[in-house]
């Protein structure tokens, strides 16, 4: 996948997140694949995930 493909990916499933934690857990995991792709460091290091939204495990 391209970059602007997995922006317009991670944009179309943050749009249907509830907010409730058990239903958007698949979801969020999705995103955070995506997120990788785009910058492997955030998986060792999650503050290097600049995206407004922050780091998907915080306080997991």
């Amino acid at each position: 996948m391209e970059t602007l493909q997995i922006q317009d990916e991670i944009k179309r499933l943050k749009a249907t997140l509830t907010g409730n934690l058990f239903e958007d857990g698949e979801t969020q995991q999705r995103i955070y694949e995506l997120k990788k792709q785009l910058n492997p460091e955030i998986e060792n290091n999650p503050s290097a995930d600049d995206d407004e939204d922050g780091c998907l495990y915080c306080g997991s």
